[in-house]
């Protein structure tokens, strides 16, 4: 501006803001024209400067709150052809007006039965670019791409002062990509948006932003411990984009191959299409109901291991948290059940063959003359081994009734030591024994 003195700023009558030589109008120093933001006036331009490369593209708010720019734009075809396109985040396009064809766009054939809009393509070596007027010049109009990633037309009512909605591209808002974000997820039959479970948004009131998991995965721990990452079972879910796709991998397979990638953040199996893997942020997740007719498919979303079972939507459920985890668990109560039905059964095998009891002899019957050291034929018997081995312990066994009847149902007792009590024994009772010889085998 070689004289700045001179300079003016002024609001058009069409909307333009432009600063301009006060002295000269025509010369205009700056317009917001050629900065449109989210807003498309009559008689602005959207499209390229072939020279210096400047792209008239309308930008979304970050929310309804924060003039940023956001995550949707609408241009012209950077490569020349008459068409809109209409993109997430500056790279994934979504929707299309199709070529231009000197009356209507090819996708968008209500434009026939337009007479409010006055459209036009100009494309020179200078510049490619659209623009519109209004046949009727006393109405007041206004494009809009919003934060909910469609097109807007607005028209100013002078009775109620107000501006009402007049159509919108795309026409269903489940066909905007990215709608809630990344892991945020748009359920069609309401139209709304909620993260995931075990996930959080980044910005409240901010979808754009999308969400963020409200604990990290086990397997993004450097020390690797604790329980294992799980899979929450999502149902009549649209799949995103961008997978890596196996055929001939089974389905238990395939969880592996995902659980084995600490980038995999989801996976999907069935029959046809085999193994299909997400790896990175997930993006354009939709919930459909039978409503709404939708086709929907099973997906499994990977959870950190903090996370408890859930449920979120239609028949999801969390499944297959923890391999390793099941295992020690299993092993833990198989382990001690089997070493206990082993030890029961070791005793009453033994206890069969009679080598854990001694079976209490009768005092009537007992021989107590038997020497340790005899030996006659009868002694390579089991029967005999097993009689001898009893006999000559050191504190032979004897049955309680045996005992009784010896001590005349334990009638006289002699007095009592640190063992109990000490009775009698008559020996007129005992059949085969020599009180004497009982007496000094007691003492030795």
């Amino acid at each position: 501006m070689p004289h700045i003195t001179t300079a003016e700023a002024v609001i058009l009558d069409d909307g333009n803001f432009v600063i301009r030589d006060g002295s000269n109008p025509s010369t205009i120093y700056w317009q917001s024209f050629d900065y449109p933001t989210d807003t498309w006036l009559p008689g602005a331009k959207l499209g390229i400067n072939k020279h210096t490369g400047q792209v008239q593209r309308l930008i979304s708010w970050k929310n309804s709150e924060d003039p940023a720019p956001g995550m949707f734009s609408a241009e012209v075809d950077p490569n020349g052809s008459s068409q809109f396109f209409m993109e997430w985040n500056r790279s994934h396009r979504y929707w299309t007006s199709g070529s231009w064809n000197g009356e209507i766009f090819r996708f968008v054939p209500e434009m026939r039965w337009n007479y409010v809009y006055n459209f036009s393509y100009v494309s020179n070596e200078n510049e490619s670019y659209f623009t519109y007027s209004l046949y009727n010049t006393s109405f007041l109009s206004r494009y809009v791409i919003d934060v909910s990633g469609q097109t807007k037309q607005f028209m100013w009512s002078k009775g109620h002062w107000s501006w009402y909605y007049f159509w919108a591209e795309p026409k269903d808002q489940a066909s905007v990509y990215g709608i809630c974000g990344v892991f945020g997820v748009f359920h069609n039959s309401s139209s709304y948006c909620e993260c995931l479970k075990g996930f959080k948004p980044l910005v409240q009131n901010d979808w754009s932003s999308g969400c963020v998991r409200k604990s990290p995965l086990q397997c993004q721990n450097k020390k690797n411990i604790g329980k294992e990452d799980g899979f929450l079972k999502m149902s009549n879910l649209t799949l995103p984009a961008n997978s890596k796709t196996y055929q001939k991998v089974s389905a238990g397979r395939c969880r592996l191959h995902c659980m084995e990638k600490c980038s995999c953040m989801a996976y999907t199996y069935n029959n046809n299409n085999g193994c299909s893997l997400w790896e990175g942020d997930l993006i354009d997740l939709q919930q459909s109901g039978v409503a709404d007719g939708r086709a929907g498919a099973e997906i499994y979303i990977r959870l950190a291991a903090s996370e408890p079972e859930l449920q979120i939507g239609n028949g999801s459920t969390r499944t297959g948290g923890n391999l390793k985890w099941k295992l020690r668990i299993a092993l833990a109560a198989a382990i001690p059940a089997i070493l206990i039905t082993l030890g029961l059964f070791m005793y009453f095998r033994c206890l069969c063959k009679g080598k854990l009891t001694r079976k209490g002899h009768d005092i009537m019957l007992f021989d107590f003359d038997t020497n340790p050291g005899s030996t006659n034929n009868e002694s390579s018997s089991v029967d005999n081994r097993k009689k001898r081995w009893s006999k000559n312990m050191e504190l032979p066994l004897f049955s309680y009734e045996s005992v009784s009847v010896a001590t005349g149902q334990f009638s006289d007792k002699l007095g009592e030591g640190g063992f109990g009590p000490v009775y009698k024994v008559s020996c007129v009772q005992l059949r085969n024994a020599d009180c004497s010889k009982i007496f000094r085998k007691t003492l030795k």
